[in-house]
């Protein structure tokens, strides 16, 4: 898999309620027909890396609903999302990543335990 660069961060309180509360806004703005972007855009997160982070986690959650619960091909929802297909792609592959590195991270602290 491609080299990406992951942010991985503690969430203070504040934070947390910040991200859940964005988070779930995103959706239902998508939810009542909202192309994505604009979804993100009418979110107001005054920390624009938490945004960024928060924008990429509401795209991945999409991306593994659509096209991986309900079976929507990436084309189908790069034009319901009204994104370049690329910036589902990409999205996917960070995703994917991700889950790798859950597993790997997981993988490593029960094999440690178990010396």
């Amino acid at each position: 898999m491609s080299e990406f660069n992951f942010i991985f961060k503690e969430y203070s309180e504040e934070e947390s309620r910040i991200y859940e509360k964005a988070i779930k806004e995103i959706m239902e703005n998508f939810k009542n027909g909202m192309p994505f972007q604009d979804a993100v855009d009418k979110v107001e997160v005054k920390d624009q890396q938490l945004k960024a982070l928060i924008e990429d986690d509401a795209l991945k959650i999409l991306i593994a609903e659509l096209a991986y619960v309900a079976k929507i091909p990436f084309e189908e929802l790069a034009e319901i999302l009204k994104l370049p297909i690329e910036r589902i792609r990409t999205a996917n592959l960070e995703m994917l990543e991700d889950v790798q590195l859950t597993l790997d991270n997981t993988f490593n602290k029960n094999r440690r335990g178990n010396a």
